[in-house]
């Protein structure tokens, strides 16, 4: 004889092992138990049996699961992991005293077809196997009637999940500030889901169908809390797991953790992949709005809307309607921009930034074009943004920097150098990009940079104006930048030291239209001096140009592969100088990899063309080893949208978690940056980074930077 809870009212009850079933002395309710040999596995059932009692279905879940792999024949864990799926419970009926089923999962997939349903009708026999079969009925029913309900409902935009009472029945803060949030989507024309209000006329066996609706419908979940018991509290994570777990499914569907009073590190180990906000930070309100409109940029409310106002206008009298076509013969001009309006908005929400950008820009101030084409402009901007450089000028000015969280411009803790890092964000808003130059060269939400003039030995700088990308100085006053119209911009290309060491080599870029990116590599030698550089583009047609310096004249090989590239989103450069036994000479090749809008990977390394599917591939650069001998070795370095990073032909990764590529750094999730030696990068920091060892070792820099949604969005 063994003594296991009750499901329903808790109580002790006896079960004899030869049938599995047994009746409880206190409800009388008939019910099946596990047939277990040993002590130890009958206390772990009743702790998962009471977290399932207790909606904790997570973790009664992980309880049976356990047990399944010590009883992996036992009919009765696979009905409790049913339980676990379906969210059941048993409720006092008022009228009958009898303890009925009720759902707090919902799921298309019937029950019969639930494979842990299917094990149980597998091991099972006689009464057993009928009380599972009848019981399955009933769920299956109740699972029905709560589709049928929820098919009723409206869909939201937006699902709010909170606790909303403190153990002693008071409301939480928590709740206060949900209900805030509440009120300012509402006002913004978003149907949001807060149980608080949308449930206040629902009884309590009566709220799953309305749940399981809103979880369904919701593109958005906000988590609200201050404290990790308050998240982890029943009610609240059932919301916030099956929200997960319908994500899985939908990747548009987006959950986004708000905390307060608490430390973000104590949110649950299911949200440190996800960015989350600080509700008490300054501009929280502001990043928050600003992201959801993005993620749902037409609220299903404002198309009700639309509806109630074709019902207004269908009653309006002829004399009226007449008014309206004088109006709207009048307004022809106006209504012949909206497809060309709506086609530029496509292409935002597409996340094409420069062609969106080129289209508001076309037309004008109809409506809100202006707003849009800075909004995209901003966007673009920090879709190919460097936040992290290695300065490597000459003497002291050494350093390396990178832009904080809060859009300012910070010296790495190694190495800090002399170089102008005191850039004014107050004007022109927060760093957005910053590029290797002394004066440090920074570039600005608005499109502004610090030191144009300095940098480029320039008086006259109207030119330098909405810029989206800017380079490293290339000589002593040169450097690139590409504009918003997609014009490409340059410095002063003489060298008033030395004629030869002109960058005269980049004179043809301003005559490139229609540029959306660009990148580059290049050696120094000696006070400055550069020795072998490379500049490329890409164009709105995925069309790349090039233009290449060569110091010793030998020629550069591979840069007639890269310019067949074609179809390219995304191409990264590098120039291998490499002794060739053959030739008894130095040889150079350009190095490439780009990423296509078709989905491939191209690539040409030491003159060698490669091309493969990309897969789940988001982000590419040329990574490069050395040896102990200072031989080279490069290599495709690969980020996939599971936030790993690894070297082509290795399942080896270098490092997890990982949203950007910067040009010899790594970004994180958390705003994390790295630096290691699957790049060479041009500074030579060997000290740091460690380029001679040849290992894999990614190290920290142990700073934080700012982390942008343009980057995360590759990833949704």
């Amino acid at each position: 004889m063994t003594i296991f809870k009750c499901k329903m009212c808790g109580g002790d009850m006896t079960v004899e092992r030869s049938t599995g079933i047994a009746v409880c002395d206190y409800c009388g309710t008939k019910q099946t138990l596990p047939q277990f040999t040993d002590e130890s596995s009958e206390l772990l059932y009743n702790r998962g049996n009471s977290y399932l009692m207790q909606n904790e279905f997570d973790k009664a879940e992980n309880i049976f699961n356990q047990l399944l792999s010590i009883n992996p024949q036992d009919a009765e864990i696979y009905w409790d992991l049913v339980m676990c799926r379906y969210g059941v419970t048993f409720v006092k009926d008022s009228k009958s005293g009898q303890y009925i089923p009720t759902c707090n999962r919902t799921h298309y997939l019937p029950i019969f077809q639930d494979e842990n349903y299917k094990n149980a009708i597998k091991f099972s026999f006689g009464d057993k196997k009928e009380y599972y079969q009848s019981n399955a009925k009933m769920i299956d029913n109740i699972q029905k009637g709560i589709i049928a309900v929820s098919k009723k409902e409206k869909p939201f935009d937006i699902f709010i999940s909170y606790k909303e009472t403190n153990q002693d029945g008071s409301r939480t803060k928590d709740s206060i500030e949900a209900q805030k949030l509440y009120e300012k989507l509402t006002a913004q024309g978003y149907k949001v889901f807060f149980s608080r209000i949308t449930l206040e006329d629902k009884a309590g066996t009566q709220y799953e169908p309305y749940i399981y609706a809103a979880l369904s419908s919701s593109k958005v979940m906000l988590t609200v809390c201050s404290s990790r018991e308050n998240i982890e509290s029943a009610w609240v994570k059932n919301e916030w797991s099956r929200f997960l777990t319908l994500r899985q499914k939908d990747p548009s569907k987006t959950l986004i953790p708000l905390y307060f009073d608490m430390s973000k590190e104590n949110l649950p180990e299911e949200f440190s992949v996800i960015s989350s906000q600080d509700i008490k930070q300054d501009d929280f309100e502001q990043e928050l709005l600003r992201g959801i409109k993005k993620l749902i940029p037409t609220p299903i409310v404002l198309k009700e809307r639309k509806k109630k106002r074709n019902k207004i206008l269908s009653r309006i009298g002829i004399v009226a309607l007449l008014g309206i076509i004088i109006v709207v013969i009048c307004s022809i001009p106006w209504l012949m921009k909206l497809p060309q309006y709506n086609a530029a908005m496509q292409l935002y929400y597409d996340k094409n930034y420069p062609k969106a950008t080129w289209a508001f820009d076309a037309m004008g101030d109809y409506r809100n074009s202006e707003e849009m084409k800075s909004k995209c402009e901003l966007s673009w901007r920090k879709s190919i943004a460097s936040i992290a450089v290695d300065v490597d000028l000459s003497g002291s000015t050494n350093g390396s920097y990178y832009v904080t969280p809060n859009g300012t411009v910070e010296a790495f803790d190694y190495n800090p150098g002399n170089a102008n890092k005191n850039i004014n964000i107050d004007e022109h808003g927060k760093i957005v990009s910053i590029s290797s130059n002394n004066p440090l060269y920074a570039l600005h939400e608005d499109g502004y940079i610090d030191n144009v003039a300095e940098n480029n030995n320039l008086s006259d700088t109207s030119e330098w104006h909405n810029i989206v990308q800017i380079s490293p100085i290339f000589n002593f006053y040169t450097n690139v930048a590409l504009r918003s119209d997609g014009k490409l911009i340059h410095g002063n290309l003489s060298n008033e030291y030395n004629e030869e060491e002109s960058d005269k080599w980049l004179s043809d870029i301003s005559s490139w239209e229609n540029i959306v990116s660009f990148d580059y590599c290049y050696s120094r030698f000696g006070a400055g001096g550069l020795m072998d550089a490379a500049f490329v583009t890409v164009d709105s047609n995925g069309f790349v140009h090039i233009a290449s310096y060569d110091v010793e004249g030998v020629g550069i090989r591979g840069i007639e592969t890269v310019e067949n590239f074609q179809n390219v989103k995304e191409i990264d450069i590098e120039i291998n100088m490499d002794y060739s036994e053959v030739e008894q000479s130095i040889v150079k090749y350009l190095n490439a990899v780009a990423i296509t809008s078709d989905g491939k990977i191209i690539s040409c390394i030491d003159g060698k063309y490669s091309e493969y599917d990309s897969d789940d591939i988001v982000d590419v650069e040329i990574g490069v080893e050395y040896d102990d001998d200072y031989n080279s070795q490069y290599f495709v370095c690969e980020l996939h949208s599971d936030g790993t990073l690894c070297k082509n032909g290795s399942n080896k990764d270098l490092l997890t978690d990982v949203v950007y590529l910067n040009d010899g750094f790594v970004v994180t999730r958390s705003g994390s940056i790295y630096g290691g030696n699957y790049k060479n990068y041009k500074s030579g920091l060997d000290n740091y980074k460690n380029y001679k060892s040849g290992s894999d070792k990614l190290e920290s820099t142990n700073v934080k930077t700012r982390v942008y949604d343009e980057w995360l969005e590759r990833f949704n």
